[in-house]
């Protein structure tokens, strides 16, 4: 592995696995790690912190503890967390978030929602998710989630102006 030095005020390091071609397999800007393969997919719990904090709130989009069933929905599949829902709780719950009682994640709150069969689809795939006439509002709301954390998470890679 060659791996460039960096001087503290160049702004990031990029590991570089192959010679010949320099292919970023890594990239570290400060604490976010791009590319690396982790549990969290590159995401690092600060990160998927971060991106939650700006999605919940009773003026947000996870406005009641229901909602936090798009969370898991989207950090499923984006983020590789838990597919068992008592352990995603316990990852939510690991994070420290600073969220009111009323807006904290909970299993027996989202455990019915987490069981539907579009949960098993991938979010953001491009083949339609199939869901039942009775899912279609639960479907609506998770996927607004998804797609809203998913945004905050991408805002994570774009440097701050």
């Amino acid at each position: 592995m060659m791996r460039t030095e960096m001087e503290k005020d160049d702004g990031f390091c990029i590991n570089v696995y192959s010679p010949g071609n320099f292919i970023a397999k890594e990239i570290h800007i400060g604490t976010l790690n791009m590319g690396a393969q982790t549990e969290n997919n590159g995401y690092g719990d600060e990160q998927v912190a971060q991106a939650l904090m700006a999605c919940v709130g009773d003026d947000k989009v996870i406005n009641n503890m229901r909602k936090w069933a798009g969370a898991y929905w989207c950090l499923r599949w984006k983020c590789n967390y838990p597919v068992d829902i008592k352990e995603f709780c316990t990852k939510i719950d690991g994070l420290k978030l600073d969220l009111p009682d009323h807006l904290k994640c909970e299993y027996n709150n989202i455990r019915k929602f987490c069981k539907l069969s579009f949960m098993d689809c991938d979010p953001f795939g491009k083949a339609e998710v199939k869901v039942s006439s009775m899912d279609r509002d639960v479907y609506s709301w998770c996927r607004e989630v998804a797609m809203k954390i998913a945004e905050e998470l991408g805002k994570i890679y774009l440097p701050k102006i």
